[in-house]
């Protein structure tokens, strides 16, 4: 099993968090959990060998080979598999609102789900994936797909100073600058921040804070905060901490130890204890990136 990365293109940095590329001769490992936990990211997956099975909240539903697929930001755990034979697939992670500008689509309406490109976007995804299905090696689609990405926002930022000058309201899906503050803000607090500190910092209400969320990033901004919150214990654990080691900063995040285990076993189905001995090398590995 072999997990890689790749940078993005600098002018897709604001957008793209990160690129993995998953390869094997024999699959997923049957005796590895593959757990993706939640990280507040929504993904464009690129199956290039293989089928993918993945499965949340008790649903299981098969990526064919060779398909794109976008996933929406997530607040519960997914398990994947594949069948025991060569297996290739690419994944893309949004920034929490990074999606929203390059597929114009509200992502609360994308929380929790798999869907194909082509259903998500129309037309336009149905070229590129039909492009991307013809190119060769891993690096080829990942540059193709990052300039169709590229070329879609030019266009829309070109449309959206036409709009500007001609003096009239344009409601073209650019990153809203203040869900950018509060997304940041909760980043580099793991979480820690109130509602009602982004409230004071932002000017902005609870409740107008949450529309944005919804509409730009998926979920509020209280479940973004207890994913990065969890986040911090996961990437911890990841790095083979022992649970005990964990306990003293526990309480700087959470209440006490019953909402930290129930916290955590919403995000992984597993209570904290366990899960140091469940087998995840591929989660293991794509937390640590």
């Amino acid at each position: 099993m072999k997990l890689s990365f790749m940078q993005p293109r600098i002018e897709l940095k604001p957008h793209i968090q990160s690129i993995w590329v998953f390869e094997s001769q024999v699959g997923l490992p049957l005796s590895d959990i593959s757990l993706a936990a939640p990280n507040g990211c929504p993904k464009l997956i690129v199956n290039c060998e293989n089928s993918l099975i993945s499965t949340a909240q008790g649903r299981a539903h098969e990526s064919p080979e060779q398909s794109l697929s976008f996933v929406g930001i997530r607040d519960v755990p997914v398990v994947l598999s594949t069948a025991a034979r060569k297996t290739c697939f690419i994944g893309i992670e949004f920034s929490p609102s990074g999606a929203f500008p390059i597929f114009g689509v509200p992502m609360g309406e994308l929380t929790n789900r798999l869907m194909p490109v082509d259903v998500l976007s129309g037309t336009w995804s149905h070229t590129c994936s039909e492009q991307v299905r013809n190119l060769e090696g891993t690096r080829e689609k990942v540059d193709f797909i990052q300039e169709r990405f590229f070329q879609g926002l030019k266009r829309d930022r070109d449309m959206k100073r036409v709009a500007s000058r001609n003096a009239r309201s344009s409601d073209l899906h650019s990153q809203n600058p203040v869900v950018e503050y509060c997304v940041d803000f909760l980043r580099r607090t793991n979480g820690k921040a109130s509602i009602s500190e982004l409230e004071r910092r932002t000017g902005y209400e609870r409740r107008s804070l949450e529309i944005l969320f919804k509409r730009n990033v998926g979920v509020s901004p209280k479940t973004l905060a207890g994913i990065f919150r969890f986040q911090w214990f996961y990437r911890k654990i990841a790095r083979t901490l022992s649970y005990d080691a964990l306990k003293e900063e526990m309480y700087q995040y959470f209440y006490d130890q019953a909402h930290f285990t129930r916290d955590f076993k919403r995000m992984t189905g597993f209570p904290p204890r366990h899960f140091l001995n469940v087998p995840n090398e591929f989660g293991r590995q794509l937390s640590l990136s």
